[in-house]
């Protein structure tokens, strides 16, 4: 009897521990919400405090006070003023400032979590330390190689791009960036004669450079018109989506040795790069000098490389039917300006401005052209654009009217549009070293 009593009462036993975990797991996430909700609530109190202090009479107060907003970071940003609230010059320009070191510290952040350090630890295989990268990095790797293929381990950390050749190298691997799709990197057979892709390249935050081919002319005829090109592999990593690259020419320094240097044919000026966001390489053509004599080898190559990386992204959603309509986040507005029929179409114009992106941004806008955007109609179901054309363009944005066919009155749909929520300038040094020359 007694045995049966216990098989009968061992469900409702159970069950008394299911529900009463269930109970605990509920009030902790309740303890959490109102934990986040507490938190947030002392933030925007500590803000709306911090930014009346930003108009106090004494300079150190005004100064403590920006000061302890930057300190809070992004999470300060939801709660400081918005756009069109009145706000003294001080208070406005002291604001502008503490968005601008906000957004540059977040971009930082973010620029180096993508460089990374990449642990290959004990990993003996190309499967295993391929494993360790994308453990590391969150960068996936299409291959057909040997999974036993043997690796030497490598205990110490190493920058992505440099723990990626490490272990190509050894695999007798090399990269299809043509192949590659998103944050994959497809990788084949290397040729016979490919030189080791550690001792080629450079590296450079989220950038590896590798000069692939060296040709030089000299005219008898005309010395002026003599020079020597290198081509030079520029990749990054890629998740990190720079929208914008440039390599300053003045910058640009060739060590030959003896104390010679040469520089780029043209003393001044850039050459831009508009990344793509299905290719995470480019290649360029970077004109130098051509130097006396016949040197056997460039001993190394230095510059700097500026790039516009972009912040987190937001969708912004726009109900047609509201017409003009303006949303700010962070450091981007994104207006909706006008909706007018175009025979059967409708163009929707918007317009998108970056604040303090600087002049920069003037050589790189084509990238916002790439944006998703969409609209969303009654049933839910969404329409691509059917072209566009640019009608307004500066040094902080474009403004751009899109075609969408949805029907003769734009009733509840919606325009749904992604950007990048900042984008800020990032400069980083590289040098390559020993160039062999022809």
């Amino acid at each position: 009897m007694r045995m049966r009593w216990v098989q009968k009462s061992a469900p409702r036993f159970m069950m008394a521990l299911i529900v009463l975990a269930t109970s605990i797991a509920i009030a902790q996430s309740d303890d959490a919400s109102k934990t986040q909700s507490d938190d947030a609530s002392k933030t925007q109190s500590q803000v709306e405090s911090l930014v009346l202090e930003l108009d106090a009479p004494q300079l150190a107060r005004r100064n403590a006070a920006e000061q302890a907003i930057f300190k809070l970071g992004s999470d300060a940003l939801p709660f400081l003023p918005k756009d069109g609230t009145p706000l003294t010059p001080e208070v406005a320009q002291r604001l502008e400032r503490v968005r601008t070191r906000i957004a540059k510290e977040s971009a930082a952040a973010k620029v180096k979590k993508n460089v990374g350090d990449v642990r290959l630890g004990d990993a003996a295989t190309v499967a295993k330390a391929l494993e360790a990268i994308s453990r590391d990095s969150g960068i996936e790797f299409d291959h057909s190689a040997e999974d036993e293929t043997p690796i030497e381990p490598y205990s110490a950390a190493l920058p992505f791009w440099h723990a990626v050749d490490y272990v190509l190298d050894q695999a007798d691997l090399d990269i299809d960036f043509y192949a590659s799709e998103g944050s994959t990197l497809t990788l084949r057979p290397r040729t016979e004669n490919r030189s080791s892709r550690v001792d080629s390249a450079a590296y450079a935050g989220i950038f590896r450079l590798e000069p692939t081919m060296v040709t030089s002319r000299r005219v008898l005829t005309d010395a002026t018109l003599s020079g020597m090109n290198i081509e030079l592999e520029i990749a990054w990593k890629p998740d990190s989506n720079p929208v914008g690259i440039t390599l300053p020419l003045d910058q640009i320094k060739a060590r030959i040795g003896n104390g010679i240097t040469i520089g780029p044919q043209e003393a001044s000026g850039t050459i831009d790069i508009a990344p793509s966001n299905k290719l995470a390489m480019t290649t360029i053509q970077l004109p130098l000098v051509l130097p006396a004599g016949r040197p056997l080898e460039i001993e190394s190559l230095s510059g700097q490389i500026k790039s516009m990386l972009p912040g987190d992204e937001k969708t912004f959603e726009f109900p047609l039917k509201l017409g003009v309509q303006t949303q700010t986040a962070e450091f981007v507005t994104v207006r909706l300006e006008e909706i007018r029929k175009n025979g059967p179409l409708h163009e929707v114009r918007l317009g998108v401005e970056y604040k303090s992106a600087g002049k920069a941004m003037e050589s790189h806008r084509g990238w916002l052209l790439g944006n998703e955007i969409q609209v969303e109609l009654a049933d839910g179901t969404r329409q691509d654009h059917l072209g566009y054309e640019l009608y307004r363009h500066n040094e902080s944005g474009i403004g751009i009217g899109y075609m969408f066919d949805i029907g003769e009155a734009v009733g509840e749909s919606k325009l749904i549009y992604r950007t990048p929520t900042a984008v800020i300038e990032s400069t980083i040094d590289f040098v390559i070293q020993d160039i062999p020359l022809p």
